[in-house]
This record gives C-alpha cells, structure tokens and sequence, in this order.
C-alpha cells in the first residue's frame, strides 16, 4: 500500500475520531441491560480488551510490519470466540449477532497499544484501554437503565438519549487529554 492510500485509510477510519468512537461504543451502547447486572461483563470484556490489547500489541512490534493487520483480526477473532464461550454476545442486534460488535473495538484496541512499540507502554496502554471500556460500560448501562424509568414520553427512552448522554460526556472528556 502506498503512503498516500494509507493516509486517505487512516484519515477515514482509524484516525478519524467520530468513526471510532461510533464504533466502539456501538458494543457498549447495545450490550448491557441495567447498572446492576453490567459488572460482570464489564469485567470480562476489559479483561479480554487488555489480553488482546497485550498479546495483539506484542505480537505486532515482533512481526514485519505488513504481518500486523493479520495479527490485529486473527487476536480479535480469537477474543471475540473467547466472549462468546464466556457467555457474552450471544443476542442479536438488528439481525445480525452481537459478536460481531466487539470485533472493531478489539481491533482498535490492538492498533492503539501496539502504536506505543514499547512493550511496558503496551502494557500500560492495554491496562488503560480495559479499564477505560470496562467503566463506561457500567456507565453506559446506568444511563440506559436511568432513562428508561424515567418519568417520560418513551421516546425519550431510546437509544438516541444514551447516545446524547455519551456525546455529551465525549466533550467534557476532551478536556483531560494528557499529552
């Protein structure tokens, strides 16, 4: 792939901050049912989100660099089997099987950490990512639950109010990047 496909790529997915943060908290948004019973998912998805991130991360700055994509999809793969045999994402949304939400937020993950090519950064990197996913998860389900008892019309009982709730959090977020 040339340098100039590779920015077009990379500006219109990867480094274009409105189609990842779509994509990865589509899973979020669509999994959990309630506050109380998101826990131990949370858990089991940031743990599988740092294993991934861990192993697909090491393995990446250990292969040639063409290697990597491979590496990223089959470690996103394998996580993804591992969820579903943990009991995660075995519902469908719109048709289609929640396993196939978690793959691009485990891609992504594994882009994000291996980007730091040292492995106790990758390490930190992977940590922060789980940590990150697992809290907003349990957040994310919260606001769901919250919004539907509401004492409101139903059609403020929907996705469109979680989605609003987390663009407004996106942007109070903004404000703690650390660099």
């Amino acid at each position: 792939m040339n340098e100039l496909t590779r920015a077009f790529l990379d500006a219109m997915l990867v480094d274009n901050p409105v189609v990842m943060t779509a994509v990865g908290a589509l899973l979020a948004v669509v999994v959990p049912r309630s506050a109380k019973t998101s826990y131990a998912p949370a858990l089991r998805f940031g743990l599988t989100l740092f294993l991934s991130g861990l192993i697909g991360g090491a393995l990446a700055i250990a292969v040639p660099g063409p290697v990597a994509p491979a590496v990223f999809v089959v470690v996103a793969l394998a996580a993804t089997g591992c969820l579903v045999a943990l009991g995660e994402l075995r519902d469908e949304w719109m048709g289609l099987p929640q396993a196939i939400l978690a793959v691009a937020p485990l891609i992504g993950v594994q882009l994000l950490v291996a980007a730091h090519g040292d492995l106790g950064l990758i390490v930190g990197a992977a940590a922060g990512n789980a940590v990150g996913f697992a809290a907003m998860y349990v957040l994310i389900a919260a606001i769901r639950e919250s919004s539907r008892m509401s004492e409101t019309i139903d059609a403020f009982k929907t996705y469109p109010v979680v989605l609003y709730s987390l663009a407004v959090f996106a942007v109070i977020m903004t404000g703690f990047v650390f660099s």
